[in-house]
């Protein structure tokens, strides 16, 4: 009887822990802030969190052979299905989407996008997520979370303290990215001097 007592005095606990855990269930994605990724769905992105615009948490599938996600800024996918469903942490997670495109420009075709879904749907390194979420549903700042700061910034003062001449590749690398992006016209001259200059700024 005591222990039986004990159980049901104990499940709520459970039941809440269980529920802070991402989940695939009913052919519905459940991240770990509650936010739901389901057939039917519209998803709408914001915009990529790297320095030259791209997104980091969300990518083509290498099927669709290619890799330009700047265009995926302010856009929108009506999911039609859900695959591939893998969890083992907030860095190593993911969710295979296909559905339709929207681009910004009205623009409409399939897609096929992997995406880090914890990382995605969350405020993440003081950028905002990549995917636009109600605030009640990105997840909760809790000890996990601050543990991963914690890792974030231990990884970040290697970066500060790596090398120059690979500090200087790095840089080099995102600038040339802004300028591919000059040159189609998804730049203008304005923002690309900016965005080089905050670059070379930060060496």
């Amino acid at each position: 009887m005591k222990k039986l007592l004990f159980a049901l005095l104990l499940s709520p606990f459970l039941s809440t822990a269980q529920n802070n855990l991402p989940r695939f269930e009913n052919d519905t994605l459940i991240t770990s802030g509650g936010y739901r990724i389901y057939k039917g769905q519209t998803l709408h992105l914001a915009i990529g969190t790297s320095a030259a615009g791209y997104f980091t948490f969300i990518k083509f599938h290498p099927s669709l052979g290619k890799n330009n996600t700047y265009s995926l800024q302010n856009s929108s996918i009506v999911v039609s299905k859900l695959k591939n469903y893998k969890y083992s942490g907030a860095d190593n997670n993911s969710i295979r989407v296909t559905g339709i495109l929207t681009y910004k420009d009205g623009k409409q075709e399939e897609t096929d996008i992997v995406m880090n879904f914890e990382r995605a749907t969350q405020d993440y390194d003081g950028q905002p997520a990549e995917l636009n979420v109600p605030e009640a549903l990105k997840r909760k700042p809790t000890e996990t979370v601050r543990e991963e700061k914690k890792q974030a910034i231990t990884v970040e003062t290697k970066k500060q303290t790596a090398p120059d001449d690979l500090r200087k590749l790095l840089v080099a690398d995102e600038i040339k990215k802004l300028f591919d992006l000059y040159k189609t016209g998804a730049l203008s001259k304005e923002e690309y001097e900016a965005q080089k200059k905050k670059l070379l700024d930060r060496q």
